[in-house]
């Protein structure tokens, strides 16, 4: 009776915990992303861009940075004080690389679309401010989306190889350099395309067409973005739900260039499959998609909706196994990876109704699917930014610790 009374108070707690946070979440988006709140950043892709670069710092301060420097050595316990001087410096990080490094620096002097300013000094058809901030916007939302997706997969892949045994600084400064070479490899390949053909005339000479029309019906990188957030989501329910597998049968604990590989490689052609087949589902739902649609029809629609339903799916994640104590414990293996999964596939569903239905009421959103001034990608990476800096950065208190 004791055994069974401290689970449910503890499952009661997380919940009530992940409630609270998110009505700290809801307000601060009042105050920055709400259309008719206070500062109105949500246009989208302006707010949208913050979001996901937000989510980047935090992950590189948590994942790849483990913390440093307020914390010295892997698994000491973060200070409250501590937490709000990490948060600090993960907002200061944000405004930073955002306005610091790619507005003002690499947009001035490197490469014009990173910067709206320097976009408008063109003087080129359509570079008026909002279509140039807005397409800014866009290129350093795919940019931080393929840094998120190698720096969540190199932590889950290759955990501490090849520096096990450094001290967390040179892991830390090691991880960010190899995690920013792939990306901007990655972005290259699979989103620097689409970028130049933002602008009219398209950018030929800088960049190539969109290789991948041909496969996707559509010229628009979101066709990456859906399988990229969805390989994220393969990872992070890997790693919470599935214990690791199946990726641990090649891989080891302290990681290794082998199971690195192989878990990286799995993940992207998994998270691949899991794009194809929700789109598969909404073919069923909505009819098949055909170039010139708009909104449900269109195809880049598809690929975008994939990666907004995979984005309610690592939040699910993390509420499961942060604020639910990942439900099972003590069962056999296939039992817990089935209950765990199933669970997470029940909240997802409900933070896609609460958005979608409750979203215009509270998020000041739009109303309805598919609508072009708006995408649950930003409220989710919002939500999971917070929960990410309660876990890393507060020890999810007032909850108990987690290991």
């Amino acid at each position: 009776m004791v055994a069974q009374t401290s689970i449910k108070t503890n499952y009661l707690l997380g919940i009530a915990t992940f409630i609270g946070l998110s009505a700290i979440n809801i307000a601060a988006w009042f105050l920055f992303f709400n259309p008719k709140g206070i500062m109105r950043l949500y246009t989208p892709m302006y707010g949208f861009s913050m979001v996901v670069i937000l989510l980047a710092m935090v992950i590189t301060v948590s994942d790849l940075f483990d913390c440093w420097p307020l914390r010295r050595k892997a698994g000491d316990k973060i200070l409250p004080l501590q937490g709000i001087l990490l948060t600090g410096i993960t907002l200061i990080l944000t405004w930073a690389v955002m306005f610091g490094l790619f507005h003002n620096l690499i947009g001035k002097f490197g490469i014009t679309y990173f910067s709206p300013s320097a976009i408008v000094a063109t003087g080129e058809t359509g570079t008026e401010i909002f279509n140039a901030r807005e397409n800014s916007s866009t290129a350093l939302i795919y940019l931080f989306a393929a840094y998120i997706w190698i720096a969540v997969g190199w932590k889950t892949s290759f955990k501490g190889w090849p520096w096990n045994g450094d001290n967390l600084a040179t892991a830390g400064f090691s991880r960010l350099m190899t995690v920013s070479l792939f990306s901007v490899l990655a972005y290259a390949v699979l989103f620097h395309p689409h970028v130049g053909y933002l602008f009219s005339p398209p950018q030929k000479l800088a960049a190539v067409a969109p290789w991948w029309e041909s496969l996707a019906d559509t010229g628009s990188a979101y066709y990456h973005l859906g399988w990229v957030v969805c390989t994220v989501a393969i990872l992070i329910m890997s790693k919470s739900l599935w214990e690791g597998y199946p990726w641990r049968i090649v891989s080891r604990e302290d990681g290794s260039l082998a199971g690195g590989i192989f878990t990286f490689l799995g993940s992207a052609v998994t998270g691949f499959v899991m794009m194809l087949i929700m789109k598969k589902g909404m073919v069923m739902f909505w009819g098949a998609p055909f170039v010139g649609g708009q909104y449900l029809d269109a195809p880049y629609f598809r690929y975008l909706h994939a990666a907004e339903m995979a984005g309610f799916l690592i939040l699910a994640t993390y509420v499961v196994s942060i604020y639910l104590g990942n439900i099972l414990s003590g069962s056999n293996l296939m039992v817990r990876i089935l209950a765990r999964t199933a669970s997470v596939v029940l909240i997802a569903i409900l933070l896609m109704w609460f958005y979608y239905a409750a979203g215009p009421l509270f998020l000041g959103t739009v109303p309805g699917i598919a609508q072009p001034e708006d995408t649950p990608l930003c409220w989710s990476f919002f939500m999971i930014s917070f929960v990410l800096m309660h876990r890393h950065f507060f020890n999810t208190a007032p909850m108990e610790s987690l290991p």
